[in-house]
């Protein structure tokens, strides 16, 4: 228990955090005070502490900075940012709004088995500060699908899964607060757009209520997975992971099937070859029937969740299965926590049993990363995770044939101002290798797999810009959306113009080096496709 000093302390980092409203202040209380005094509490304890912090939505808004570099198109969705926060941390989906306001573009939750199970006996997490690792054998502690799909509906906090392609006006978005009619949940509006609305219906000129709709009611455009496992005493693993489908599809944008935790006993057998095709066999479809359902909106891939130890042999295996279009699979995490123990740990906790996270795991995950990458031909698209703790690291892993990228360890020594930093490194880092999106980075150092040409990786670049760009100018002819020139590229050897067709015509008709693109375009042609 918190006592004298301590306990004030906490109840001030409450207090702060409510009261500072932008992120550069908190990340410095965040380092000065709430991450050394988390670091002196148990850590399943402060674990469940940042998930209440979280949940009550204490940490300022991050997720409205959405820089045009960093956007990109994976599994048919947009993402506004390759960066997502690894399966853990919220196990039963309890703080799915406020963890979509920390700046992620993507956020996965779970893992949730089908029915309620305590998981492993404590302790069961260790922190390894001096290594800034993690060891953990929580062993799906989870209160069950039906807790999480009463946590994830929107009758018990704005919970709202919302679809960035799509803008509504005000009155659509006013009258879904009203009635919470959540079966055709609204996309999100801009934050001018939503506050003046508000004022003017409510006849409220008060900046206190625009920061009340910007902390508590602007719906965030994160994508959400949910990450599925099984109970531990089943004999049937296959329907364990269709009851979490059946359950919880409807509000997912993607599923993961976790068949790699190191601590669920016999979990990591359904990595073989032939146990993997049965299962797949049936998830598969399971999750079309679902998406059919919700016609497209929900449940629009599942993912594949493997470990780090897998031989040279079994990855090869798993490889195979993924690749075959009749199973479905969407995409592979690479990958999970680790049984092994680098030489370089020196903290004592370092023999405690578990699965291994954080920088130790860097290296192992990475090299994992260009495996997939090529025994896929780069034509699966592959989340990497494992010690992510900074920009240089998500890049490096991006580079290694990444299309997204996932975090958890890095928060618990970072804090969650994390992710907004690492959105303003990773666009430096893009820039500085000449591309003028994050995707063009894609596998950029596996150079031995050929399989999609440049002309390709741009075309797609520019369909995801002219996507967006097109259907806000449709929606909002007032906004003019600038399109920020970057210096000239190694690889496209001009700054490109941006499509007409995404923005307004008056603007780029005003804009004076048109002639100079449109010339630099002819000097520079794009590769014709042999």
């Amino acid at each position: 228990m918190l006592k004298g000093r301590k306990l004030k302390l906490l109840l001030g980092m409450v207090a702060g955090g409510y009261i500072i409203k932008t992120p550069e202040p908190y990340d410095l209380i965040e380092k000065g005070l709430i991450l050394p005094l988390s670091h002196q509490l148990p850590p399943e304890f402060s674990h469940k502490c940042a998930l209440w912090m979280i949940k009550l939505k204490i940490p300022p808004r991050n997720d409205l900075y959405k820089p045009n570099m960093l956007r990109t198109t994976v599994f048919g969705m947009h993402f506004d940012n390759p960066i997502g926060l690894a399966a853990g941390f919220d196990k039963d989906c309890e703080a799915v709004s406020g963890l979509q306001r920390l700046g992620f573009g993507f956020i996965e939750v779970g893992s949730v088995t089908p029915l309620p199970q305590a998981g492993n006996e404590q302790p069961r997490l260790f922190r390894l500060l001096e290594d800034k690792a993690i060891i953990n054998r929580y062993g799906f502690p989870s209160k069950g699908a039906d807790v999480a799909a009463k946590n994830l509906s929107p009758w018990s906090i704005p919970f709202v899964r919302v679809q960035v392609e799509q803008v509504p006006d005000f009155d659509q978005f006013k009258q879904f607060v009203k009635d919470k009619e959540f079966n055709t949940p609204p996309p999100p509006l801009g934050q001018k757009e939503i506050s003046q609305g508000y004022e003017k219906t409510f006849q409220v000129k008060s900046k206190f209520f625009q920061n009340f709709i910007e902390r508590y009611l602007l719906p965030s455009t994160c994508k959400v997975g949910i990450n599925l496992g099984i109970n531990k005493t089943t004999n049937n693993p296959t329907n364990d992971y269709c009851v979490g489908i059946e359950k919880l599809g409807e509000f997912s944008d993607y599923i993961v099937i976790n068949v790699s935790s190191p601590n669920t006993p016999g979990l990591r057998d359904l990595q073989r070859k032939s146990q993997l095709e049965k299962m797949l066999r049936h998830i598969s479809r399971r999750v079309k029937n679902k998406n059919k359902a919700y016609k497209n909106t929900a449940c629009r891939a599942f993912l594949l969740k493997i470990s780090p130890d897998l031989s040279d042999e079994y990855l090869k295996e798993v490889i195979e299965v993924v690749m075959n279009p009749s199973f479905g699979v969407g995409g592979i995490i690479v990958s999970n926590t680790t049984i092994s123990r680098p030489d370089s740990l020196v903290n004592s906790n370092k023999s405690e049993r578990g699965g291994l996270s954080g920088p130790p795991v860097k290296n192992l995950s990475t090299e994992m990363i260009k495996k997939v990458y090529r025994l896929t031909d780069g034509t699966i698209p592959i989340i990497g995770c494992g010690g992510v703790s900074s920009a240089e690291d998500a890049y490096e892993k991006i580079r290694a044939g990444a299309s997204l990228i996932q975090l958890y360890t890095g928060l618990v020594y970072n804090g969650v101002g994390l992710v907004r930093r690492m959105k303003t490194d990773l666009c430096k880092l893009v820039g500085r290798d000449g591309f003028i999106n994050v995707q063009m980075a894609v596998g950029a150092d596996v150079p031995d797999v050929s399989n999609k040409t440049f002309q390709d990786i741009f075309l797609n670049v520019l369909k995801n810009f002219t996507d967006h760009s097109s259907n806000y100018q449709k929606r909002f002819e007032k906004f003019h959306r600038s399109f920020i020139q970057l210096p000239p590229s190694p690889l496209l050897g001009s700054v490109l113009e941006p499509p007409k067709s995404g923005f307004n015509d008056e603007s780029s008709s005003n804009n004076n080096g048109d002639s100079s693109v449109e010339e630099n375009d002819k000097d520079n042609p794009l590769p014709e496709d042999d």
